[in-house]
């Protein structure tokens, strides 16, 4: 008869179980540590470990300021507008012999050209906007605001630039959030993955890098 070899035993004489393989079979991948962070594609954990820290609040709201003073240039030509319409307004009032009330009726062209700049302005500031946010953020991932402050704007999962046309979609999910009920960017301070609302529309999240 021949011998079996014998079976390992833990300390109360059971057999011990078969060693977990980490390699795709039995009893699969184990967390990083325990108690740690998910480490799940597009969590906290997982971007953090692949792609670099994940900028804090503070940080973002410096990167969004530099880019609203970026675009508020547009501010210019309307404000100029704006002062043309005052003074192309009429100055005086006075009753005539039939008791009807005129005005000296201002300037018309100016009053044009008034309102010329105001809607250059709009036109401005807007296209300044979808250049740095849409355009020149989905290619690089870094608007002027992100790169100032050393920041770079990344899918969740990959790691890289999210294209125009998810960053267009971000926007206009964060300006119709916050138009609503104005916590769109203001989510991400309870939220695990420390993402705002549009964020998690188009899985996006934004990291930490080198500035300049």
């Amino acid at each position: 008869m021949s011998e079996q070899s014998p079976q390992p035993h833990g300390p109360y004489g059971a057999a011990q179980p078969p060693a977990p393989n980490h390699y795709g079979g039995g009893y699969g991948q184990a967390p990083a540590y325990a108690g740690g962070p998910a480490m799940h594609p597009g969590s906290l954990g997982y971007v953090q470990a692949n792609f670099g820290q994940v900028a804090t609040f503070g940080q973002r709201v410096l990167a969004l300021l530099v880019d609203v003073l970026i675009s508020m240039i547009g501010l210019i030509p309307m404000i100029i507008g704006v002062i043309m319409l005052v003074a192309a307004a009429p100055s005086e009032l006075y009753v005539d012999e039939y008791g009807m009330t005129q005005s000296d009726g201002g300037s018309g062209s100016v009053a044009v050209i008034g309102g010329l700049l105001v809607g250059l302005g709009v036109l401005l500031s807007i296209a300044i906007s979808l250049w740095n946010r849409v355009f020149k953020m989905g290619r690089t991932g870094q608007s002027v605001g992100k790169k100032v402050i050393g920041l770079k704007l990344v899918d969740d999962k990959t790691g890289q630039p999210i294209g125009a046309g998810q960053c267009f979609l971000r926007e206009l999910v964060s300006n119709i959030v916050n138009q609503l009920i104005y916590l769109s960017y203001l989510w991400m301070l309870w939220d695990d993955n420390k993402q705002t609302l549009a964020d998690k529309a188009v899985h996006s999240t934004v990291v930490v890098v080198p500035k300049g």
